[in-house]
This record gives structure tokens, sequence and C-alpha cells, in this order.
């Protein structure tokens, strides 16, 4: 019984390296199918200029801009609330994905991968074991973002109709 226990619970250890996408393309199918089941996200965008955009979204709701310093750029949103791309498509067909290894940010273990669309945009994505985006940073159309990804499934970001 002790045996069975403890190779359990050195498993359930394993578990989220185990997780882990051999190839780049199959994490980030993981990626998006992961972020299309959250309720709520918060987006922290920071642009060179300095200015920051906090942006409260959901996949099943417009994204709603909470606070902007930024007035005249495009925010990039396709880009950050659709983290691996849009769902409509395969990930082989709008990237060249690579993967650039494992570190930690902020505490927490994290997968890193670039992604490079047809147009010639690159999406650098960092990403938890449970396959969730922790951070990203957007070179695209002559602009370029930070994206942070925080309070995931926070209730209070959108009210909810009877």
């Amino acid at each position: 019984m002790r045996t069975v226990c403890a190779v359990t619970i050195a498993l359930l250890a394993l578990a989220p390296i185990a997780g882990r996408a051999a190839d780049p393309y199959t994490a980030i199918s993981q990626v998006r199918a992961a972020f299309s089941h959250v309720q709520s996200v918060q987006l922290v965008e920071k642009f060179p200029s300095g200015a920051v955009a906090t942006v409260q979204f959901s996949p099943s709701a417009p994204a709603r801009i909470a606070t902007a310093g930024v007035s005249k750029y495009q925010l990039l949103l396709d880009y950050a609330t659709q983290p691996g791309g849009a769902q409509s498509g395969e990930v082989s067909d709008q990237f060249t994905v690579t993967s650039l290894g494992h570190k930690s940010l902020y505490g927490m273990p994290v997968d890193g991968y670039r992604l490079i669309d047809q147009t010639g945009a690159i999406e650098t994505l960092w990403v938890s074991a449970n396959a969730l985006p922790i951070a990203m940073h957007v070179e695209a159309y002559g602009e370029s973002i930070d994206v942070l990804y925080g309070d995931y499934n926070n209730p209070t970001f959108f009210a909810t109709r009877p």
C-alpha cells in the first residue's frame, strides 16, 4: 500500500511536467483550448511610449477597456485576446512556432514559444503548466506591446444577466 501511495504522489508531483507538449504546435493548440474556457481574464498592455491599457476580457463577451493611457493606438486586441491565434484555423496554418524552453516567471515555471504569422507579426508567449498565458510580447504593424495576463476567472469583472 505504501508503494502505491508513494508512486501516486510521485506521479501527481510530476503531472505538470508530463503534461507539457513535446511539439510546440500542440502546445499552442492546448493554450488556445485552455484560454477559450476561462470565464474572464484581465490583460495589462504596456506600450513602449509608457502608455498602459487595462482590458477586462471574457471569451464569451466583448472586451471592455477598464482604463487606458492610450488614445490613438490600436490596442492590438486580436493578438492579446487570442493568444495562439483564432480558434477557427489550425495553428500550423497561422504561425511558424518555435519553443523557447523553460524558465521561471513571477515565481512560477513557464514554457516559452515564439509565433510568427504570415504578416511577420511576432508573439513571444510564456505559458503556465496548465496551458494558460502568463505574459506575451507582440511586435506587429510597427507597434509593440507587452501583455500580462492575470485575475483569471474573477467574477467581478463582468455582470451576469439573470
